[in-house]
Order: structure tokens, then sequence, then C-alpha cells
């Protein structure tokens, strides 16, 4: 398990270009959260809604995938 910390809000998304309205944050920037690997090498975190999400997906090392280098930082 890793702890992170989010660099940027991560709004919900109903697809790549639209957002959710009144839109919901799932990630809190300045907020950290702990992360785990599953046995697949997806990355793992829970949102503040309790709601677990895959942060980065098929990488050993998840400072690796770009999505979750622009979004979150490891402690």
């Amino acid at each position: 398990m890793e702890l992170i910390r989010c660099k940027q809000d991560v709004v919900k998304k109903l697809n790549d270009y639209v957002e959710v309205h009144p839109p919901v944050i799932l990630f809190k920037e300045g907020h950290f959260y702990s992360i785990k690997m599953d046995i697949n090498y997806n990355w793992l975190a829970l949102d503040e809604e309790g709601k677990e999400h895959i942060l980065a997906s098929n990488t050993r090392n998840i400072q690796d995938d770009y999505w979750f280098s622009y979004h979150f930082e490891l402690c």
C-alpha cells in the first residue's frame, strides 16, 4: 500500500469530454489517499465517497502512467 497526494481536483466525467453537472469531485486537491496494486497491476484508490477507482492500469510502476502523474504524486 502506498500513499499519494492529489495535485488538482479530479471530477467525475460521463466520458472523456462530458463532465457531470453539477460537478462531483472524486479526489480533492491537497488530500492524501492510500492506493494498492491488484494482481493485474491495476492501482486502486477510494474516492471521497468511498468508491473504488483505478488510477493506473497494467503497470508495476505507477509513476510511469501519464494520467496518474498529472493528477497525483507519491508521498
